[in-house]
């Protein structure tokens, strides 16, 4: 009885956070992301670069039109703005320094760039750091303002989304690099990347977490909502790379990776009271 009551109260929540234009959102990204197969048999950089771009932007749009339940639009922008400077300069020194992620360049494929960095990077990181922050909440159990504001737990739940934003990460770099989309001065041995690579991501998607834990705060957050676009990630990329774009071996890890995570988060919303 209390476990039914437990998944009503998520589907309840679901509802109300995916209002009409949420709905319209996911319902185009999806269908963006299931027919990107079909686009790149065509094979051309032009189209691959329109596809990506389209997708990025539709997930984008879904996830800050997501956080507007839960935030005001200034809340929104000044956190959207932080994510995307913060990242774009993250990349800016990772390309010409090779830290945080190891020496890698970003080809000219992905247009327009600024420094040397696609516009796509910090949208990138936006579209998904959101989803992996409500990995975080979900998984650590705190899901509103009355939750203790230690820095034990403050720290605790940024580590918890920096690896949840890595494991995307084990899908989406072997295909950018499939995909010549970048390339590594020194190809390494998770499917060509280097495992520096996965240790910036991880610091990276920490730090900027920490830092608005601490400050604008994270909560009250979609958790729900956020939590299905992490986990219709962690499906299409499966499913993508491993029947599509001929990648197995970083669809399997991929899947392993994010899948813990999908799995503890909705095992602990669904057991948490709402």
């Amino acid at each position: 009885m209390i476990a039914s009551f437990r998944t009503a109260k998520v589907f309840t929540n679901l509802q109300r956070q995916l209002g009409p234009v949420n709905r319209v959102l996911l319902l185009l990204w999806l269908v963006l992301m299931i027919l990107t197969p079909a686009f790149l048999r065509f094979g051309s950089p032009p189209v691959l670069a329109l596809t990506l771009t389209f997708a990025t932007m539709a997930q984008g749009g879904l996830v800050l039109g997501l956080l507007t339940t839960a935030w005001n639009a200034p809340r929104v922008f000044g956190v959207g703005m932080f994510v995307a400077a913060t990242t774009w300069i993250v990349e800016y020194a990772g390309v010409r320094t090779g830290l945080p992620f190891g020496a890698y360049a970003y080809t000219s494929a992905l247009q327009p760039q600024i420094g040397g960095v696609p516009a796509h990077i910090p949208a990138a990181w936006l579209m998904m750091l959101p989803p992996a922050w409500a990995v975080g909440k979900a998984m650590m159990q705190c899901r509103r303002t009355t939750c203790g504001r230690s820095w034990h737990g403050i720290a605790a739940h940024s580590l918890v989304s920096g690896l949840a934003m890595t494991a995307w990460d084990l899908y989406l770099d072997p295909q950018m690099v499939s995909w010549q989309l970048w390339q590594w001065d020194s190809p390494g041995i998770y499917f060509g990347v280097p495992l520096l690579n996965f240790a910036g991501w991880t610091l990276t998607a920490f730090c900027i977490t920490l830092v608005l834990e601490a400050t604008v705060l994270l909560d009250p957050l979609p958790v729900e909502s956020l939590l299905l676009v992490y986990s219709l990630v962690w499906m299409l990329e499966a499913v993508g790379l491993g029947l599509f774009f001929r990648l197995p071996g970083a669809a399997a890890t991929g899947f392993l990776g994010m899948g813990i995570f999908v799995a503890i988060a909705w095992h602990k919303l669904l057991a948490t009271p709402a």
